[in-house]
Parts: C-alpha cells; structure tokens; sequence
C-alpha cells in the first residue's frame, strides 16, 4: 500500500513531514518503513501492519513534539553524518589535508563517525537521552550545530509547525481517498529519483501496489 500526501508545500517541508510520519508511525508499530518526498507530495510505503483511518494522519503530529520527533528521526538519516562531517571539518576536528596529501573522503567519512561514535559513548558527560529504545542525541556544541542545519537547512521545521498548526481562522481543506490505482498527480512521486527518498535503504524499483491511498492537504486563498 502506497499511500500519497499531496502538499505543493516545497520540499524541505515535505521532507520534515515525512521523516516525521516516518518516526511516528516507526513508534506505534514497530517497524521501519520506507518514504519518500519531493516538492508536491510524500510518499509512505505500508505494510499489512499499518492499520488506521486515513483522516488519523494529519493528528499524527503535533506541533510541541516535532522538534524531538524530527531529531530522532535525523540521528538516524544520511544527512545528520554528512553535516556532521562538515562541522567536524571546519573545527579542524577532522584534517581534510595531512602530510601534504588530501585525505580520501572514504577516510573522512570512517573518521568522522568514530568521532561521533565517541561523542555519543554513554561515560560522555554531555548527552542526552530521549527515552528507552531510541538514539542518544549528545549536546555537544559540534552536534548542536549539526543538528540545528539539520532542522532548519535540509528540513524546514517552523514550516512543518505551521502547516500542522490547527488555526481556526485559517481556511484548509484536507481530503483522503482511497483509490485502486495511483492518480496522475502520484505518477511522480511514485517514480522519484533516488534524491527523493529520506532513508539509505536499497535503490530498487518498488512492487506494483494493489491498493492506493491518497490524502489531500490544501490550503484555500493562502500557500
């Protein structure tokens, strides 16, 4: 079952819902599943497990616990090791030159996550904790910037809260559908480059759905 959000919302909101939904719907059922987001919609890719109404989606998330529930689910995507990488660069934590020689970026790369592994080392006195079974996030100043790129360059996280934010003056229409086949307004996100999707899982062509889903945010005289 794919099921589809249509939101014209832009791609780093698209991206922080979908790697919100991701982690929460990862929390109820646990269990991992892929997604995928460009500029008009995110993609969600359910199993026979995920079992709830399609209107449930849009009060999954709240806007007083997104920036926990995004730091999760960026401790565990690509894009919190790259910003990583960059920061521990320009702290010279990591040499980018040595003997006159460029490091190779492979070795960078194994470099940069013992030193994170190091950082996030339960006897580090600056961490925390978000509860039982999930990622420690530690507070160290080279993670909070990384973090904070995180939230506010890759993904835009004030953008997500007022999209989620339930304002009775402003006017919004959402619509949920359920549909044997995919719209023509889903053929591309369906097909998305690799770009698209918000996990380093395998690149392959995804089965052919038997059901689809497809749910409708749209925002009247506005966005």
């Amino acid at each position: 079952m794919q099921m589809v959000i249509h939101a014209p919302f832009g791609g780093r909101i698209n991206r922080a819902w979908g790697m919100a939904l991701r982690k929460r719907l990862c929390h109820s059922f646990n269990f991992e599943l892929q997604a995928a987001a460009t500029d008009d919609g995110v993609l969600l890719s359910l199993g026979p497990q995920h079992s709830f109404p399609l209107e449930a989606v849009f009060e999954m998330l709240h806007p007083s616990g997104l920036e926990e529930l995004l730091t999760q689910a960026a401790l565990q995507a690509p894009m919190f090791n790259t910003r990583w990488r960059w920061n521990a660069n320009r702290a010279l934590a990591l040499l980018r030159w040595q003997n006159g020689r460029r490091v190779p970026p492979y070795l960078q790369r194994m470099r940069a996550e013992d030193l994170l592994s190091r950082s996030s080392q339960p006897s580090s006195p600056a961490r925390t904790t978000w509860g039982r079974g999930r990622s420690r996030c530690p507070t160290t100043r080279w993670c909070a910037r990384p973090m904070r790129d995180c939230l506010t360059e890759a993904m835009d996280i004030d953008g997500l809260r007022a999209c989620t934010h339930c304002d009775p003056r402003r006017a919004d229409q959402r619509v949920t559908r359920e549909t044997p086949e995919p719209s023509v307004f889903a053929h591309e996100i369906l097909n998305a480059n690799p770009y698209a999707y918000l996990d380093d899982a395998p690149l392959e062509e995804p089965p052919r759905p038997r059901g689809h889903a497809e749910a409708r945010a749209a925002r009247r005289g506005g966005r």
